[in-house]
């Protein structure tokens, strides 16, 4: 009940809001560009504080993409739409991630402290895997070596190396 009449109100101010700029004449463009200027700096500034820590990879049984997912949403806290927002990714897509995710591993991430993290923002760009973006940012910022990135992520040194070769090529 309390949920429904928050989104009436929340439904009736941005009515009064629209029906204000039509009165006031502001174009389509202008008033997009406003609602972007209110709401986008607050995706950014958010988007900006949230790192991933290396220590989230310490698994022999989530993907990349399966382990910032249940992180970010048992960790973090945050809703899985969010998550999709964040990440630039579909949010039924993170759904199912979440679901065969905790399918593979019924309990809560055990996160340590790790001296290496990586900024929910690399992982948003879709020019490259979310494998890629992670060993790319970990190989370019912190000059780890490809065993070093493999240890951390848990993988073999061989397919850090691949998946380097393949980050680069696609830049």
């Amino acid at each position: 009940m309390v949920r429904k009449k928050n989104f009436k109100d929340t439904e009736h101010a941005l009515k009064e809001f629209m029906q204000d700029m039509r009165n006031k004449n502001v174009s389509y463009d202008e008033f997009i560009t406003l609602l972007d200027s209110v709401y986008m700096p607050e995706i950014v500034r958010k988007l900006e504080k949230i790192t991933i820590p290396v220590s989230v990879f310490d698994n022999d049984y989530l993907s990349a993409l399966e382990s910032i997912v249940k992180y970010l949403h048992e960790n973090k806290n945050l809703r899985l739409v969010e998550i999709a927002r964040f990440i630039n990714r579909d949010s039924r897509a993170i759904g199912v991630t979440y679901r065969h995710a905790g399918v593979k591993m019924r309990i809560k991430l055990k996160i340590r402290v790790a001296k290496f993290h990586v900024p929910l923002s690399i992982i948003a760009s879709k020019k490259m895997s979310v494998l890629e973006s992670v060993v790319y940012h970990l190989k370019k910022t912190y000059s780890l070596s490809y065993h070093e990135i493999a240890v951390l992520l848990r993988r073999d040194d061989r397919t850090v190396w691949t998946v380097y070769q393949r980050a680069l090529k696609k830049l």
